[in-house]
């Protein structure tokens, strides 16, 4: 039989057997986070006394019962520990709703809350570095979630039952919020209104020249004291009105390691307070105002999430007590560095752009190993700061060491790029003259 033309011939291509299925990169940075979050579960279980006793959400707890029945959280200490509850009464009153919930629900609900938090500001800091909704911003924001929950700040901020990873998105989802919202701010006001160190972002935004979500803040942030005013006077007449919320040993044991601010490793230099009273007040003076300068400097150039956590950076170095835990910041952070280093270059062959990717590279790594817990490698009377050898202070000061490098290092980059940006401004004035 004859073929007429036009008549359909198999092809070769049309004998081929399909070949194999890929697997969709979610999936795989899915099963990545999943499996980093059961073996973080499975080392808690097997290496940890008492892996869910998480002892400071019983103090959240036990405060907002006390703030319930007898209106004052701060009087009486937690059982034999001597911790006292520490968070504003708005944040009793919060806990009070709470601590009708069995303990046991809400240690999942609190975890489960922070992993969430934890993945939504990291899936926030992607977009705001430009990476639009899509199946490859959730990967890379499961896979960042994967390495961060291994970072030792957020493994303490789970447990011990805090809530750093949940005020830090509230946070982060506020100020990456457009500016032309008129509710933005309020997101930080009320972060400030629960524990007071969020106060650093109000001057930040006004520096900005955001003044509206600045008063926005302010606004909320007073509210919440008048909501307390009303609703638990006691609570708030002791804390707002008698100053408890100036006396930062209340907090704990300043000079423990575990306090990772100026004002810690200033303690643990000096001996005492009276000793290093002098030079703390200013160096935190000097870092405040520098902090905040270059996180207004980098924002108004358009990096918006660096600023950010150049505030926040700021916020953790001059507060009188920044626990590790505290520094879940360095969550985002590595984000902003694997940006770096991964972002395309115009001119990938030149020299400043090799610099440029390697420092951000040795960035990531050095990031990943001062928060990995080595701090805690210091034997048992040092880590209470009272008696330290030279390199038991370096490592007891490690945190603190590295935001003091970080801010120096983003300043001298700062500047470099203001002294190449009048260069090419006196090239350009040159060759318009001539």
């Amino acid at each position: 039989m004859s073929v007429l033309p036009g008549e359909l011939i198999p092809s070769r291509d049309s004998s081929r057997r399909p070949g194999p299925t890929r697997v969709p990169r979610v999936a795989v940075a899915a099963v990545l986070c999943a499996s980093s979050l059961a073996l973080l579960l499975g080392v808690f279980q097997a290496f940890f006394r008492d892996p869910w006793s998480m002892l400071d959400l019983r103090v959240y707890l036990w405060g907002g019962d006390i703030a319930r029945r007898l209106d004052d959280p701060y009087l009486p200490t937690y059982l034999h520990t001597g911790l006292h509850f520490t968070y504003a009464p708005i944040a009793a009153g919060l806990f009070a709703l709470l601590a009708v919930i069995k303990a046991p629900i809400v240690k999942v609900l609190v975890t489960a809350a922070s992993v969430a938090s934890l993945a939504g500001v990291l899936w926030l800091t992607w977009g705001r570095l430009g990476y639009s909704a899509s199946s490859r911003r959730l990967s890379a924001t499961l896979c960042a979630a994967a390495v961060s929950l291994w970072l030792e700040p957020v493994r303490q901020t789970l447990s011990f039952g805090q809530i750093n990873l949940v005020l830090m998105l509230i946070i982060v989802a506020d100020l990456c919020m457009p500016d032309d919202r008129w509710w933005k701010g309020i997101g930080v006001g009320l972060a400030a209104g629960i524990k007071l160190t969020p106060l650093i972002f109000i001057p930040y935004l006004l520096l900005t020249r955001r003044y509206r979500a600045a008063a926005v803040a302010t606004a909320t942030f007073s509210l919440t004291i008048a909501i307390s005013l009303v609703a638990l006077p006691a609570a708030a007449e002791d804390y707002w009105l008698d100053g408890l919320f100036l006396n930062a040993n209340r907090l704990g044991g300043i000079r423990y390691i575990g306090n990772q601010s100026l004002n810690g490793a200033m303690l643990r230099l000096f001996g005492s307070s009276a000793a290093g009273q002098p030079y703390r007040l200013g160096i935190e003076v000097i870092v405040a105002l520098t902090g905040l300068l270059l996180a207004a400097s980098v924002s108004r150039r358009g990096q918006e999430m660096a600023g950010i956590l150049i505030c926040a950076l700021t916020g953790l170095l001059v507060s009188p007590v920044s626990w590790t835990h505290h520094w879940v910041w360095v969550a985002p952070a590595l984000v902003v560095l694997a940006d770096l280093a991964m972002s395309p270059s115009n001119l990938p062959a030149s020299r400043p752009e090799r610099w440029r990717r390697w420092l951000a590279i040795t960035a990531v790594v050095t990031v990943v190993a001062v928060f990995s817990g080595v701090l805690w490698a210091e034997p048992a009377p040092a880590t209470q700061g009272y008696v330290m050898t030279g390199p038991e202070q370096l490592i007891g000061d490690l945190y603190v060491l590295a935001g003091l490098v970080s801010l120096s290092m983003i300043a001298v980059l700062m500047a470099h790029v203001r002294w190449r940006e009048r260069a090419r401004t006196g090239l350009a004035v040159q060759a318009t003259s001539g």
